[in-house]
């Protein structure tokens, strides 16, 4: 049961994020420069979410598939979504829980942090969709792995 608490935390990072720029307004400049150390930092924090998912994925010719229709579909959606893919596959592998969700609170801090309004925000939400899958009781091991790492992917290169 406290397992599923490991999603709203892992969640909660945007709002923590939120509160973070509020109270130390002066760190976070959008200027030359000061705005572009986040978005870096938030790239590596992606990438590091995808070699990790890829460490632990079993067939290579299905993530590939699939992360090709990721990264299609990441145009048009929140990268929240695909960190949610993840953190699905981390509850199929409990090895991964704690990791990929750390990864991802500490995503939501520099996400929340680079907001200028918690409006901006709403799209984020669909990262509680993919735990609808959980219900379902089958193996989409590696199609969440490719999904996820293809969505990531397409946000690395894009912001």
């Amino acid at each position: 049961m406290l397992e599923y608490f490991v999603i709203l935390i892992s969640f909660f990072g945007i709002f923590f994020g939120f509160l973070l720029r509020r109270i130390a307004k002066e760190e976070i400049k959008f200027g030359k420069f000061g705005a572009r150390y986040f978005i870096w930092l938030k790239r590596i924090i992606l990438l590091l979410v995808i070699l990790i998912l890829l460490y632990f994925s079993e067939n290579y010719l299905i993530v590939i598939i699939f992360a090709i229709i990721g990264f299609i579909v990441g145009i048009y959606l929140d990268e929240y979504l695909f960190l949610g893919f993840g953190l699905v596959v981390g509850f199929m592998n409990k090895n991964l829980l704690l990791l990929i969700s750390s990864l991802i609170f500490i995503n939501g801090l520099v996400y929340g942090s680079l907001l200028r309004n918690l409006k901006k925000a709403l799209p984020s939400l669909l990262f509680f969709v993919p735990f609808l899958l959980l219900i379902f009781n089958f193996d989409y091991y590696g199609y969440l792995i490719g999904f996820s790492c293809g969505g990531l992917l397409n946000y690395i290169i894009r912001k």
